[in-house]
């Protein structure tokens, strides 16, 4: 194998791991944080292999986890200045 499959190998591996460390955590904290690396990281397999379909699919999750991330972000920032 060359350094290169080596490297996108493993960055596809980091992407499974980071996804299966982000439906494990209690209460799945920071998982839309972690969906938007896995995505990016997805993306960047899917391209070396040529896997279109897998590209269409990773920008979907990167847009849902991007907007989710902002919405729960707000919330909490409106719920904090509630309090004040």
């Amino acid at each position: 194998m060359t350094f290169e499959q080596i490297l996108f190998e493993a960055i596809g591996w980091i992407s499974t791991l980071a996804f299966l460390i982000s439906i494990v955590l209690p209460r799945r904290v920071r998982m839309h944080e972690l969906g938007m690396f896995t995505s990016v990281t997805t993306g960047v397999y899917a391209f070396y292999h040529g896997a279109t379909a897998i590209w269409v699919k990773w920008v979907i999750a990167l847009f849902f986890h991007f907007y989710m991330w902002r919405k729960l972000k707000q919330e909490a920032n409106s719920g904090q200045s509630e309090m004040n």
